[in-house]
């Protein structure tokens, strides 16, 4: 792949930035952040002289994204499933066995696979968040009612939360583990009192969590593997 051929993103990254950065993402996207300053000229020439890297790196990329056809392993609550595909002339769903993800669709593109898929997780995810987020709610002295929960996919982050007391999760988070989805739920409910990540948000995490920092590493250890899909 020429060095011109390579299709890449531009994200500005202000006035005072002073860098050009190249980042090569799971999904495959090539994301270039640059300075409001940098023409494309210049963001062109940077990618040509990182050409070899970015190859190299998609080619890596490319070799570990999801597959959707029997067999292949996908993730639900920590643990990885292989999926089982299965043509069928009814009703298409998804079901969790002991042999794996049973996947029922009308017809074996990917693509067919991938969108079933992806309606279990959010499934899944309305039941296991709101459960989790029932329990741990009520164990933390500043939040006074269990906060209204909604559900988005996201593509860059677990959750959010506003000063409202709405909560939002990624519904991919059902794919990690229950300790880790804890965290992710302490975590937005810390910013019902601390809306930054300063010495009082984590002076919070320590009261309540003592090992988040460490389930914090675990969970962007999973990174783009869950995020893209």
């Amino acid at each position: 792949m020429p060095a011109m051929d390579i299709p890449f993103q531009v994200r500005r990254t202000g006035r005072k930035s002073r860098s050009i950065s190249v980042r090569v993402h799971f999904d495959g996207t090539v994301r270039v952040g640059a300075p409001n300053y940098v023409g494309m000229r210049d963001i062109r020439k940077v990618i040509s002289e990182h050409a070899g890297w970015i190859r190299e790196r998609l080619q890596s990329v490319r070799a570990t994204l999801p597959r959707y056809e029997t067999g292949a392993l996908h993730p639900y609550l920590g643990r990885s499933y292989p999926l089982r595909v299965r043509v069928v002339d009814g009703r298409p769903g998804v079901e969790l066995a002991r042999s794996g993800l049973q996947i029922r669709v009308r017809d074996d593109d990917p693509a067919t696979i991938r969108k079933q898929l992806h309606r279990f997780y959010r499934d899944r995810a309305e039941v296991v968040l709101a459960r989790r987020l029932e329990r741990i709610a009520p164990t933390l002295s500043w939040v006074k009612k269990t906060p209204q929960l909604k559900l988005r996919l996201m593509r860059a982050q677990w959750g959010s939360c506003c000063e409202t007391g709405l909560v939002t999760f990624n519904t991919r988070l059902v794919k990690a583990p229950l300790r880790l989805i804890d965290y992710v739920i302490v975590h937005e409910l810390a910013h019902l009192k601390h809306h930054d990540h300063g010495p009082g948000f984590e002076r919070l995490m320590d009261g309540h969590m003592p090992d988040w920092r460490k389930r914090r590493r675990d969970l962007n250890t999973l990174g783009e593997r869950v995020l893209f899909d």
